[in-house]
């Protein structure tokens, strides 16, 4: 009786931690999820999660202007719709906004996570 209950109570521990560590991004995320993750960064003004989602180089032109992009982000609206295509370590993702407007996002793979790049 004992060992069931111990069992059962390993077992639940473990899927709590799994589910903790995906809900987390442990599992890996989509190009599309780091761009929406990246826009709600543009929103709060995080530049922590910029160095997280964007390339070295894109992270230090986010900060720089990062109220212009945050403004922009105002005047878009929310993201509506995406869609991605990935073609290897690179990736592109269409995002279309409240405001109809589109734009693409460029990312490409850096030890094993997507970061959004840009170079201007």
């Amino acid at each position: 009786m004992r060992k069931t209950l111990f069992r059962a109570g390993l077992i639940g521990i473990m899927l709590v931690i799994g589910l903790a560590i995906i809900g987390c991004g442990g599992g890996g995320s989509s190009p599309s999820t780091v761009v929406k993750r990246l826009y709600t960064a543009i929103e709060k003004g995080d530049t922590k999660a910029y160095n997280e989602l964007m390339t070295p180089e894109a992270a230090s032109m986010m900060i720089m202007f990062g109220e212009k992009a945050k403004g922009q982000v105002e005047k878009t609206g929310k993201i509506v719709k995406t869609e991605e295509e990935i073609d290897g370590d690179t990736a592109t993702v269409k995002v279309t906004f409240e405001d109809g407007n589109t734009e693409d996002f460029e990312l490409v793979k850096k030890d094993g996570k997507w970061k959004v790049n840009f170079d201007k």
